[in-house]
């Protein structure tokens, strides 16, 4: 039987089931409801009676500080499910189910670790770029997680040392506050992320200018995190990475850094193989790992 997989973001959850040869089907979104815990849990139960008889368990991506149990213990944007016990109270109301949780980042780590890009290799950490920057060290084909269960959100790094300057990555280089900047630039409310990656293509001077400054930012990130890690490949992810361009313009800024300053090394940065259904398939292969099935 295939397991259900639900990955939780601030605007949609996206869910799929998947087989166990990592066949996705009927995959499909539904709005993310904002008003209680309750009308969430009753969500994902809509979902699980949808694929009842099709199903051996529950597998979700969602953002926060997730326990070994299933709780979130923080929430990410979503800070009304902050103290939710999911994955009991989840499976309470849907027949007792196996459910799985894991933060939506890591998800995606583990997924290019064990299947994407990063399969041929050991070590590995992904960045996530969406609403906030998200992602996950792996370690020996294991999720790194640290003593408060942060490591890997990016979100919240600092950018500056300078003093009374407390900007942090997400409030400058993720793809939502890119997509911002660029919207307030170019006085158009319908740019998004793929009309903003096609304007860089199509060179105009002022999406140029701020892409530029955002690739070279992403490969000093990367630069930094091969000085922390030294993993043995940084894949790039978020809806974002479904253009080439865009992991291709973040190596030429390495390239470029290569050039101008000392460093150890050129990191190896690719793109994440499963793009956007990395959360979902990275789900999936932690759900296998706690029910102790074969991943």
């Amino acid at each position: 039987m295939d397991i259900l997989t639900i990955d939780v973001g601030g605007t949609y959850i996206k869910y799929g089931l998947i087989d166990n040869q990592l066949n996705i089907t009927i995959k499909d979104k539904i709005e993310t409801p904002y008003h209680n815990k309750e009308d969430f849990l009753l969500t994902l139960k809509d979902l699980y009676l949808k694929f009842k008889n099709q199903i051996e368990g529950i597998a979700l991506s969602v953002p926060g500080r997730i326990s070994s149990t299933g709780d979130m213990l923080s929430a990410g944007a979503l800070a009304y499910l902050e103290g939710l016990e999911l994955a009991s109270e989840l499976s309470k109301i849907c027949d007792n189910i196996r459910v799985s949780v894991e933060n939506d980042g890591k998800a995606a780590a583990l997924c290019e670790a064990l299947y994407g890009s990063a399969k041929d290799y050991s070590n590995s950490v992904s960045i996530i770029f969406g609403t906030g920057i998200g992602g996950g060290v792996i370690l020996n084909k294991e999720i790194l997680r640290g003593d408060f269960l942060i490591a890997g959100e990016f979100s919240l790094l600092f950018t500056d040392f300078n003093e009374d300057n407390d900007d942090r990555m997400a409030s400058l280089y993720s793809t939502l506050s890119i997509v911002k900047k660029v919207k307030k630039l170019m006085n158009d409310d319908s740019i998004d992320g793929e009309k903003m990656m096609l304007l860089y293509d199509q060179n105009n001077e002022l999406v140029v200018k701020v892409l530029n400054q955002w690739f070279l930012a992403i490969a000093k990130f990367c630069y930094n995190i091969d000085c922390l890690v030294n993993p043995d490949v940084i894949c790039i992810g978020g809806g974002i990475s479904a253009n080439p361009l865009f992991v291709d313009k973040i190596n030429e800024a390495i390239d470029y850094i290569e050039t101008k300053t000392y460093v150890f090394r050129k990191p190896l940065v690719k793109c994440c193989q499963f793009h956007n259904d990395s959360n979902l398939i990275g789900a999936y292969c932690r759900f296998k790992q706690i029910s102790g099935g074969q991943v």
